[in-house]
């Protein structure tokens, strides 16, 4: 090969391997400190949700979601993403374990 195919093909992989580095650093490789998602969070939610429910029974999603923000173990710092929809995606995750949960 000739020296212009040599720097050509090091000015290729100094390229590479430099976008492979940014790319790397670019996406989150470590937990944040307010993640609701990991499944500790999850089944906390889920306790709280069942708590909830069995306290007050037949209630609706907006009544539920009320009493699970007024729950004495519910962080609202880190759990500052909880909203409506969430509690929905909640129950539906929790009916996949419990078939019979009803509100």
């Amino acid at each position: 090969m000739k020296t212009i195919q040599w720097i050509m093909m090091g000015a290729f992989i100094a390229g590479l391997g430099l976008s492979v580095w940014k790319l790397y650093y670019f996406f989150p490789t470590k937990r944040l400190a307010d993640d609701d998602t990991t499944p500790e969070s999850v089944e906390l939610l889920e306790r709280i949700m069942v708590e909830c429910n069995s306290a007050h029974p037949n209630l609706d999603e907006e009544s539920l979601f009320q009493l699970m923000c007024e729950h004495r173990e519910f962080d609202p710092k880190h759990f500052w993403r909880f909203n409506e929809n969430r509690l929905r995606h909640l129950i539906a995750h929790y009916r996949l374990k419990e078939p019979d949960f009803r509100l």
